[in-house]
């Protein structure tokens, strides 16, 4: 029987993809085009810099051609692959297969986990909330496609195999199954077709890909994962370089140089495109020489390893199962610790999610990250983390392929030349590299993974392109006490003065407070400056004290509050406040071994040998005392006391600063307990008069909603994450311009 084919199906020529013929000399020089095309796209990327942006939608089209057949060949290579066996050459093709597969998988695994030792045990999460969702996509969903369309559209990769497994044995049993292959077959062919068409544009859509690339990341793209990203190349280039080769020559006529000088045409093309696919029809001949070493040959023998074409790439793809690293990974920079049965659950599902092509491992990440109850940008951090991880992957997946294309037939043929001591050698190396690798880490664990601390917050600062322009004057109220303001509480008050008066609070993160510099920086201060800029006024930070507020408000003392303030009934009745900017529960800080005595608040109230701790505030000691009237009360001047109070039990916050905090102490963590009541709501106060400057900052706010503003310093200063580069990046040609030009500028 003549199944899939990527073998030549002439003298002379070579077929690419089901029919797409190429001379030979278009098949040895097209990996030396594509790997000159990389050299210069990168090339251009160092000269041009962010001008080789221009080329992104050629390299997303490139590759979003070899993408779009994935599901296709998928499906029709493993239903038609298995559903067009006999039963009696299936049952020995799986008899000689499948302990390959396993002990691929196995070793691959056995690495993953060796290396994911290097890594501590995830701390304790810097938020708990009762009664919230901790695990996302159903197990029995990701495996079991009630709806086969629905799976493929939401991109469930495990669900689609285990679907297409059990459609192509189902069809073993069929007698009159002909006409339903050559449809499959068509298909498959197909989709091969597009690929071998899409080759043929491999230099250019290299080039694309490769200048865009080197032209737009930024050098500081990978900081914080610096550690995965080493573990990550070091386990893929030890499997695919030491391991799998010696691995492989104990049961073949070659040893480890010859299999991977073999094996180069298809490495070189799989790196430079970043698609192990591409590397297929070239793996594919490298078998088909090596196993005419051992008189493998025949029809039987071609269509063995045409069989094996299909199976391998779906179940030899085994730099996908390298996800499992990435969460590992994720478990300690999220702050989600596994369960023993999480842990266990792991590598089945990263086997299953990680079927498919290197692109599906995204949303393998997301199923794992969203089923581990992991928050969503832990996808995002994948897909950054792949711009480098991606060679390692089709590397090692390519090396998998010639393992399975080699091996398999081998064994069914029985022309297996097993030699034990290159198996325990490359299994042995691999073992020491490993242990190496980890001991290492962790004999200087603590500068790898330093503990959480308020460095990170401290270091943030304030957009260089938010602040260019604005004349800005902090005032030191111990120094200078300033004067009411004068005039109308009206915007053309303000405009007319030219001075824009805001009052802030110097503890009171991530809205405001003092940098690492000692800079005023936060999320409100960010608001404050672009308020000032869109009004084309100065801008006058000046200090406040929360139990004065009302009473300095009402005096002019400043235009507006902007400093994470709440809205209370005393405020709402006495004050002019702007619509809610921001809400968030009412939240503890507590010890993290005793979070599970805080997650009821009906518990709580009801102990009478509670100590909590509270800033003396107008807004959150009455609120203590109201929700905990039995506790003991203690102010506190920093939350930081708490490390130095071990009577304090826990502390109340609104739980994003409460997280915040908690982010920053590694044994310390922010609860929402079940039944705390309603949220705190932030609002900017103003003076009782200034309704009309109210009204408009509403619209303004709603403005800065609109064009993207808001979701900038959200992401910045709350959810901590890296501000987008606001300048160029550095480029030769720029460096070049800059050079010339102050040199003829220069005096002479």
């Amino acid at each position: 029987m003549h199944l899939y084919s990527f073998a030549p199906e002439e003298e002379g020529t070579d077929t690419l993809g089901g029919g797409v013929t190429t001379s030979e000399t278009w098949k040895g020089r097209l990996p030396a085009w594509v790997l000159a095309a990389a050299f210069l796209g990168l090339a251009a990327g160092i000269v041009f810099g962010q001008r080789m942006a221009v080329l992104q939608p050629v390299g997303f089209a490139y590759t979003m051609m070899l993408e779009s057949v994935v599901y296709p060949y998928l499906l029709s290579s493993l239903i038609g692959g298995l559903g067009g066996l006999t039963r009696a050459r299936a049952w020995r093709l799986f008899q000689s297969s499948w302990g390959v597969y396993v002990f691929l998988w196995v070793i691959s695994f056995a690495m993953i986990f060796a290396l994911g030792a290097a890594i501590p045990s995830a701390p304790p999460p810097s938020v708990v909330e009762a009664g919230g969702d901790q695990g996302g996509v159903s197990l029995i969903a990701l495996l079991i496609p009630a709806n086969i369309i629905e799976a493929l559209s939401r991109n469930y990769v495990p669900a689609v195999v285990i679907f297409a497994v059990a459609f192509g044995v189902a069809i073993q049993t069929i007698k009159q199954k002909g006409a339903l292959l050559e449809v499959i077959e068509v298909v498959r062919r197909g989709s091969l077709q597009i690929w071998g068409w899409v080759v043929y544009f491999a230099p250019v859509g290299v080039f694309a890909l490769f200048a865009s690339t080197a032209g737009t990341i930024a050098p500081e793209a990978a900081g914080q994962l610096t550690v995965y990203l080493s573990l990550f190349l070091i386990g893929t280039f030890t499997l695919a370089f030491v391991v799998l080769p010696l691995v492989l020559s104990a049961v073949a006529p070659a040893n480890a140089r010859e299999l991977l000088a073999e094996f180069r045409p298809a490495l070189t093309l799989a790196v430079v495109t970043t698609l192990s696919v591409s590397a297929l029809p070239f793996i594919q001949s490298a078998a088909e020489r090596v196993l005419a070493k051992a008189g493998v040959t025949g029809e039987e023998a071609k269509d063995v390893v045409e069989a094996q074409v299909s199976l391998s790439y779906v179940f030899a793809q085994l730099g996908n199962y390298f996800i499992a690293l990435f969460i590992v990974y994720a478990s300690y920079h999220f702050r989600v610790p596994l369960s023993v049965f999480q842990d266990l659950l792991l590598s089945p599902l990263a086997l299953l999610s990680g079927i498919g092509s290197p692109s599906a491992t995204i949303e393998g990440v997301h199923f794992l990250a969203t089923w581990l109850g992991m928050p969503d940008n832990a996808q995002a951090l994948y897909t950054e983390s792949m711009t480098v991880t991606r060679y390692g992957q089709v590397i090692v997946s390519v090396v998998g392929f010639g393992v399975g294309l080699i091996a398999v037939p081998l064994i069914y043929f029985r022309k297996v030349r097993w030699r034990p001591a290159r198996l325990f050698a490359g299994l042995g190396a691999g073992a020491v590299i490993a242990i190496a690798v980890v001991v290492s880490a962790r004999s200087i664990e603590h500068r790898l993974f330093p503990p959480p601390s308020d460095a990170a917050m401290l270091a943030r600062t304030m957009d260089p392109a938010l602040v260019a322009g604005v004349d800005v004057t902090i005032v030191d109220r111990s120094a200078q006490q300033p004067a009411p303001i004068e005039g109308p509480a009206t915007l053309d008050g303000i405009r007319s003065r030219g001075v824009l008066r805001v009052g802030y609070a110097s503890n009171v993160p991530p809205f405001n407070y003092f940098n690492a510099d000692d800079a005023l920086v936060g999320f409100d201060i960010s608001y404050a400056y672009r308020l000032a800029k869109d009004l084309h006024v100065r801008l006058e930070l000046v200090p406040l004290g929360w139990e004065k507020v009302t009473e300095e408000l009402t005096a002019h003392m400043f235009d507006i509050v902007m400093a994470g303030a709440y809205a209370t009934s005393d405020r709402l009745r006495n004050l002019v406040v702007t619509e809610p900017y921001f809400a968030s529960p009412v939240g503890l800080i507590v010890r993290s071994e005793n979070v599970e005595e805080y997650m009821n608040y009906q518990a709580i109230a009801a102990r009478d040998d509670l100590t909590l701790g509270v800033f003396p505030d107008p807004v959150l000691s009455p609120l203590i005392q109201h929700l905990f009237p039995h506790a003991r009360i203690i102010d506190v001047d920093s939350y930081q006391d708490l490390l130095r109070s071990p009577q304090i039990d826990a502390a109340i916050w609104s739980l994003d600063q409460a997280r915040t905090w908690a982010a920053a102490h590694r044994d310390y963590v922010a609860v929402k307990p079940e039944g705390m009541g309603s949220p705190f709501v932030f609002v900017y106060l103003l003076p009782p008069d200034s309704q009309s400057v109210a009204e408009f900052v509403n619209v303004w706010m709603d403005l800065k909603r609109n064009d993207g503003f808001r979701e900038e310093q959200e992401a910045y200063w709350i959810k901590g994450e890296s501000r987008a580069r606001s300048h160029p990046r550095w480029n030769l040609l720029d460096a070049a311009l800059h050079w010339w030009h102050a040199r003829a500028e220069a005096p002479k």
